[in-house]
């Protein structure tokens, strides 16, 4: 029986990030690579087990390419994205919603950002 409980708590934690959610699908959908048009631009990318990576511009954060971090929907729909560096981390909380196309991120303060999915390879501002 331990085993069993075992197993399922494993199972559980292993794809928490794809198995929370208001919305069956809603880690589904925010696998993938997106880039933020509004109010900036980003390329940001979500992997299935629960890691993202933020691309950035040359000079955007000293010599830093990207940024690796761990990302969770929560069951209300809310996403975290925790970034870390050295000892420092950051966690960034948003309501994650869906339209159309469209993946637009709320802040509590009611501040928006959009994106769309980014289809082909990371643009070159991205990779330097």
């Amino acid at each position: 029986m331990k085993i069993i409980r075992l197993l399922l708590l494993l199972f559980a934690f292993g794809f928490a990030p794809l198995a929370i959610g208001a919305e069956a699908g809603l880690g589904d959908r925010l696998v993938g690579v997106w880039r933020e048009y509004y109010p900036s631009s980003n390329v940001v990318q979500f992997f299935r087990d629960g890691t993202s990576k933020l691309y950035l511009k040359k000079g955007e954060i000293r010599d830093l390419r990207s940024l690796d971090g761990k990302w969770v929907v929560s069951d209300s729909g809310m996403l975290a994205i925790t970034y870390s560096l050295g000892e420092k981390s950051l966690t960034l909380e948003a309501r994650v919603t869906f339209e159309n196309e469209e993946m637009i991120l709320t802040e509590k303060n009611g501040d928006q950002t959009k994106h769309r999915k980014h289809v082909g390879p990371i643009p070159d501002i991205y990779v330097w």
